[in-house]
């Protein structure tokens, strides 16, 4: 379960930014849109959480950074450990001089394993500064603490700590599980968390994979769906050809050429050991004759038979799986950009999915940015509106609907957002 995220000089945010999931004391869709946690997890807290918060703005205001500045944080947490230079690839806000040369802070509050933990780290050019990380189970406590390469660990005198040796482009968290410590299971906590962390961006790579997983369970799922969807696809079957055998250069070669000559062949492409593979998905539809019966099937594969399909429908098809997944599991999932070319009823039915007792029993939250400001009237709490928007200096801001005073229960937020109520828009009317 994802609390809060917390973030500063990223990308085009410059200030420190949070992202709350905490429900304000509100008895608005209380019972369908929010959960309660323990009490003792966060006693300074409403004790409930959101299941889904909605980003809106205006084209470059900084709705895709919020969730690029967690990814990135994950990629930092899972990768930093390795010769991969990904703290090297800290994006500071780039329109402040100096900018560059200031922390760029990253946080999370979270709960997992029944234990709230509050996990973040700061870089400054290449190198970790700071790195921290708090549990409570009825009592905050202290964990570790980083200064550079210095660690104090709770239980671990300062001599002991002083010989892990840390390299300063690689997080304690990364590595700490190297070193046979009694905190080894809160730090597997973290990892876990973030490794169950799903963030979709557009037709992530070795998304339709989800399809096989599970038994046919999320491929079942999703057929139900698209029917809703009137789409038209009847059946689907994910298909895993081999391209190249990564080992052998000849091999690796010609895949390249054929790649050059005919890239619209290739879906999605996955390793796995030494084995390269081509994933594509058929969809099934049926042909009828002049009567409306059905006299046969046509298969049109998505990447393959590019075209055939919309673009909406592709998007779906990549992402679906994964909205399934979450929900079965009770992960918490980022999507951009849910309402890309998709039908607004579409998306609409995939928030109502996540604010849902019924369809959502595992308490799985849903984190996106929107275009389509007819969400903002559809079944959701004022704390689970963001906006953001951007000042003369190319600052992005993140600000709450909750946190609007004079917001009635019964306004049409999208009218309201329009006429600038909530978030500077541009004027794209006005006239020299």
């Amino acid at each position: 379960m994802l609390i809060s995220f917390t973030f500063k000089n990223c990308r085009s945010f410059y200030e420190e930014t949070c992202l709350s999931l905490e429900a304000v004391k509100d008895n608005e869709l209380r019972e369908i849109n929010t959960f309660k946690v323990d009490s003792k997890l966060m006693p300074k807290g409403t004790n409930e959480l959101l299941k889904s918060a909605v980003i809106f703005g205006n084209n470059a205001s900084g709705k895709s950074n919020v969730l690029k500045a967690l990814a990135y944080m994950k990629n930092v947490l899972l990768v930093s450990a390795s010769q991969y230079p990904v703290v090297a690839g800290n994006q500071p806000f780039m329109f402040n001089e100096g900018a560059d040369n200031e922390k760029s802070k990253y946080e999370v509050e979270i709960i997992e394993n029944d234990t709230y933990y509050r996990y973040g780290f700061t870089l400054c050019r290449g190198s970790v500064k700071e790195e921290w990380l708090d549990r409570r189970k009825e009592r905050l406590t202290t964990v570790f603490k980083r200064y550079e390469n210095m660690l104090e660990i709770v239980g671990l005198s300062k001599q002991a700590a002083g010989l892990i040796n840390l390299s300063p482009s690689t997080l304690f968290l990364s590595v700490g599980n190297n070193f046979n410590l009694d905190i080894a299971p809160y730090l597997h906590d973290i990892m876990n968390w973030f490794n169950k962390l799903l963030i979709v961006f557009e037709n992530n790579a070795n998304s339709l994979d989800i399809y096989t997983m599970e038994n046919g369970k999320y491929k079942k799922q999703a057929l139900e769906i698209l029917k809703l969807a009137d789409i038209g696809i009847k059946d689907m079957r994910v298909i895993k050809d081999k391209v190249a055998n990564m080992s052998d250069l000849n091999d690796v070669l010609r895949f390249n050429t054929q790649l050059q000559i005919n890239p619209t062949d290739v879906g999605q492409l996955k390793q796995e050991n030494a084995d390269l593979y081509n994933i594509d998905l058929e969809t099934v539809f049926d042909v009828r004759d002049k009567n409306g019966k059905s006299i046969g099937q046509k298969i049109v594969r998505l990447y393959k038979n590019r075209g055939f399909n919309s673009e909406g429908t592709e998007r779906l098809l990549c992402y679906l799986g994964w909205i399934l997944a979450a929900l079965d599991k009770g992960f918490v999932i980022v999507i951009d950009e849910i309402d890309a070319k998709l039908h607004f009823l579409v998306a609409d039915y995939i928030l109502k999915l996540f604010n849902s007792i019924h369809k959502n029993p595992k308490n799985s939250q849903l984190i996106c940015t929107a275009h389509n400001i007819m969400l903002m009237d559809e079944d959701l709490r004022r704390d689970q509106i963001y906006f953001t928007s951007k000042n003369a200096q190319g600052e992005s801001s993140l600000v709450s609907l909750a946190d609007y005073k004079n917001v009635r229960k019964t306004d049409l937020f999208s009218k309201r957002y329009l006429a600038g109520f909530y978030s500077k828009l541009p004027d794209m009317f006005s006239e020299d």
